[in-house]
């Protein structure tokens, strides 16, 4: 990681470290570990959360256009992935103009990776499938893109595809060109000045709040992913993403820990067995939901029966998470990292000092580990919104359109759409 970004777990005050060493900060109760599938409570399939389907937004490798020899003339390379490398190229178009883009060279071997697996992540998480496939699936990219590229209102802040070409070894996923970098580049080089802070962010809620109400969740936010285009922050790589409801509009719920480790919300640590001990809160929600605070690295939704009463110990379904409050969180850890040249934590879990920190101190936390690490603070408007989008509890986080309600806005126009 770069050295502006080094985190600052070292500066960390004695007693929180110490507390969160000593003895967990969070109530016990007690899970068993292992793959044992265990039924759900019966749940009619039509509104069950858990049936989730990953092949949703897949493309089909063979609705892609061949690749014409000579189209593209590498430039230089400018990462490497998983499933194959980024390159800059010169792409002669069909009307005879070239243009700079940015082609993701992928290997056809990788995105046939996910023939014949189960795309119920429910039952990939807890080992009931046969086959486990990876957590970014170019396939679903290509999919978001050529359905996001179809949308006539489109905003600027989404990374746009220009085509898909493939050959007989490879597809070659075509975008415009970022001439700024990526966000992590720029945050590691420079301390931004709240005036950019406030804009990058708006324009990151504004793609996070296009992309819900377009039923998708992204699963992946970081700085990493947002590309700086003429000025304009655009977020990518979709790789990770699912829908955020079912078609009958029940809020589905997703088990495997994607994305980037400074920016998963706590909730997105799921355990590896269905189902845990726990003792009921007090009151429940009519879904019967409650996050369950467990000794070790664990910050669990669960699904309590209906038999649960408060107080008392009972078996419960671990319940995964929600997407769009876990996109929110890492939305919110982007706007901590412009701000203070760093992550709040490594991980969002109790064994973290730093999240244990914030955690300890409820909606001051934030507020309190940015002067305690003698950062700029933000204004009370964006500090109050920050706290509130790092919030523990998912249940208890605004929505992105919630934040970009925030009066730390209030005066930002949009770029023209595309």
């Amino acid at each position: 990681m770069a050295k502006a970004l080094v985190h600052e777990t070292d500066k960390m005050v004695k007693d929180g470290r110490d507390q969160a060493e000593g003895h967990d900060v969070f109530a016990s109760a007690s899970f068993t570990l292992g793959s044992v599938d265990f039924p759900v409570t019966h749940i009619a399939p039509d509104i069950d959360p858990c049936r989730t389907d990953l092949s949703y937004f897949r493309a089909s490798i063979g609705d892609f256009e061949p690749l014409q020899r000579g189209r593209f003339a590498v430039v230089k390379k400018i990462a490497s992935g998983i499933n194959g490398d980024v390159l800059k190229c010169i792409w002669q178009r069909n009307d005879s103009e070239t243009q700079c883009v940015a082609v993701k060279k992928l290997r056809n071997s990788c995105l046939s990776h996910w023939s014949g697996a189960d795309p119920n992540e429910r039952k990939i998480h807890f080992n009931l499938s046969a086959k486990e496939p990876g957590s970014e699936d170019s396939l679903t990219e290509i999919g978001v893109l050529t359905y996001l590229r179809s949308q006539p209102e489109r905003p600027p802040y989404l990374v746009q595809m220009l085509g898909v070409y493939a050959d007989h070894s490879f597809t070659w996923l075509v975008s415009e060109f970022a001439d700024g970098g990526d966000l992590f580049e720029l945050v590691a080089s420079e301390s931004l000045s709240e005036t950019q802070v406030r804009r990058f962010t708006w324009q990151l809620l504004q793609a996070v709040v296009y992309l819900h109400r377009h039923n998708i969740g992204h699963r992946d936010i970081s700085l990493e992913n947002i590309l700086i285009k003429d000025g304009i922050a655009q977020l990518m790589d979709f790789g990770s993403a699912v829908q955020t409801c079912s078609t009958s509009g029940v809020p589905l719920r997703y088990f495997r820990s994607v994305g980037k480790d400074n920016n998963r919300a706590p909730e997105v640590y799921v355990p590896k067995t269905a189902k845990i001990k726990a003792v009921a809160p007090p009151a429940l929600a009519p879904d019967r939901v409650a996050l369950v605070r467990l000794q070790g690295w664990y910050v669990c939704e669960v699904r309590f029966p209906e038999e649960a009463k408060p107080g008392q110990p009972c078996v419960v379904d671990v319940w995964g998470y929600r997407v769009t409050p876990a996109d929110v969180f890492s939305s919110g850890v982007c706007l901590f990292t412009m701000a203070c040249n760093c992550p709040p934590w490594e991980r969002a879990q109790p064994k973290d000092p730093s999240f244990s920190f914030v955690c300890d101190r409820g909606d001051t936390g934030i507020m309190e580990l940015m002067q305690y690490w003698d950062k700029t603070l933000l204004g009370p408007e964006s500090t109050k919104m920050l706290n509130e989008m790092l919030r523990l509890d998912s249940s208890q986080r605004p929505s992105a359109v919630e934040c970009l309600m925030n009066p730390w806005f209030a005066d930002l126009e949009p770029e023209e759409t595309t």
